[in-house]
């Protein structure tokens, strides 16, 4: 019987070993593939600010330019579907003397001649108003409706005009931006 003790462990010992071996071949590791980021609710675009003063018909004036995300708006969404809040953008163009030639919250709505009909009317974002340059009694803003995600290229470019007395045209922004000299300036006004 004392030869059956050693044989006994070492076969529990093969055993042991043995079982081992299997849980290790068994094992296989996996790691699921990330989540794909689901965004809850509508988002906001940054709120934006910008002022600058400009010589302008003999005088000093002052432009300012404020973007809020609006939620009384429809809500409008980027190409994968994502909801965002849409924009108002509110332009105030002042005199030295405290007075306004121009003090307005323009929406989407308000390029709405230039966007008809179009995909980007409907579900795209007032993106921005920006001061661009003088010409003669007129200030020139560029401005933009499109996709609400700061990522996307898809927008489409307007040029909006304000004359001395307030009076404002927005058109097609058709130029490229290039110095070749070649384009013609279309000023069909809206």
């Amino acid at each position: 019987m004392k030869k059956s003790g050693p044989f006994i462990a070492l076969l529990l010992l093969a055993a042991t070993f043995s079982a081992c071996e299997e849980k290790k071949e068994k094992q296989t590791i996996i790691v699921p593939p990330p989540a794909k980021e689901v965004k809850h609710g509508p988002q906001k675009m940054p709120d934006t600010s910008q002022k600058r003063d400009i010589e302008w018909q003999g005088g000093n004036y002052t432009i300012s330019i404020l973007r809020t995300a609006d939620e009384s708006l429809p809500l409008t969404k980027d190409e994968e579907g994502n909801a965002y809040y849409d924009n108002t953008i509110h332009v105030r163009i002042q005199r030295a003397d405290g007075s306004d030639v121009l003090n307005k919250t323009f929406t989407k709505t308000w390029f709405a001649s230039c966007l008809q009909g179009t995909a980007t009317y409907r579900d795209g974002a007032l993106l921005g108003i920006v001061f661009d340059k003088i010409d003669g009694n007129r200030l020139i803003f560029a401005s933009s409706v499109g996709s609400p995600d700061f990522r996307s290229d898809e927008f489409v470019p307007m040029t909006m005009t304000v004359d001395a007395n307030g009076n404002i045209s927005v058109h097609l922004d058709t130029k490229m931006d290039t110095n070749s000299g070649d384009e013609t300036d279309d000023d069909d006004g809206v």
